[in-house]
């Protein structure tokens, strides 16, 4: 049975400390050109740098970005699969953040074969558990359910519920037994003050929706081998800036704003980069 713990973790219970990184979006991509057509609702210009970018420079973060894009439907059509090209091609040029989502593409079965420990190898890659404490198998997993839950809650929360950039929250994991401990979030920005009152309530309760992508997440991800999962804990961050998910509802406003434009990506990628 899948648990979420929100409190203090046994002490007598091994830990294993994991290299947490950035936010995956910070405050770099803010002043992105796409990512700034889209947070202004023009999903043409969005489109128009995003293909410009891909092609011309082979710009990593332009190819995160677009994966992000095209996994969330954001000002194009929802293709999972087209994403984890993305992914892999700025992985390729060495964007960790992409890197991120690619391990999870891998331990999905978006896109590539599913492989628990193909992702896990992934992840370790892009930094998570450097020293290579726990079965790949089981990073795999963990890595996986953590960029579920982290899209979940991009998807769903409201807009403006933290402040950008957004630290992530800090999930502690024990993928043998699907426990988890969060061990930080966000502080929520606050709404409007009730009439008669000057409370201004918290726009979300932070760990209760952390904790429901988390338990949504665990229920999506493909079954894992229970007896290859690892009982100790693990150590992840959650990707919670919504960046480029605060324009996620622009309205393409052109018959070529919501599609990536056929043959331009990845058309001038040197032969034998990616297939």
């Amino acid at each position: 049975m899948n648990r979420v713990i929100d409190g203090f973790w046994v002490a007598a219970l091994a830990g294993i400390t994991i290299a947490t990184g950035s936010s995956a979006a910070g405050a770099g991509l803010a002043s992105d050109p796409i990512v700034m057509a889209v947070r202004h609702g023009d999903c043409s210009k969005a489109v128009r740098e995003l293909n410009s970018e891909v092609n011309a420079n082979q710009s990593q973060t332009a190819l995160f970005v677009g994966g992000r894009m095209l996994d969330e439907g954001i000002c194009l059509n929802r293709d999972p699969l087209a994403a984890t090209k993305f992914f892999e091609r700025s992985t390729e040029l060495g964007d960790a953040n992409a890197a991120l989502d690619y391990a999870a593409k891998i331990g999905l079965g978006e896109g590539t074969q599913q492989d628990y420990q193909r992702a896990g190898d992934a992840c370790h890659k892009a930094g998570i558990d450097p020293k290579g404490q726990i079965s790949f198998y089981s990073l795999g997993y963990a890595c996986t359910v953590r960029a579920v839950a982290g899209r979940l809650l991009r998807e769903t929360l409201p807009k403006g519920a933290f402040h950008i950039p957004t630290a992530p929250a800090i999930v502690e994991f024990r993928p043998s037994t699907s426990e988890i401990r969060i061990r930080s979030a966000p502080e929520a920005e606050r709404g409007e003050a009730v009439t008669g009152s000057w409370v201004r309530a918290p726009l979300v309760n932070a760990r209760q929706v952390i904790e429901k992508a988390w338990r949504d997440a665990l229920a999506a991800v493909p079954k894992p081998d229970v007896a290859s999962l690892s009982a100790e804990v693990v150590s992840l961050p959650l990707d919670l800036d919504m960046t480029l998910e605060a324009g996620r509802n622009a309205a393409p406003d052109t018959q070529d704003a919501g599609r990536l434009l056929q043959g331009d990506v990845f058309t001038n990628r040197p032969a034998g980069q990616y297939h």
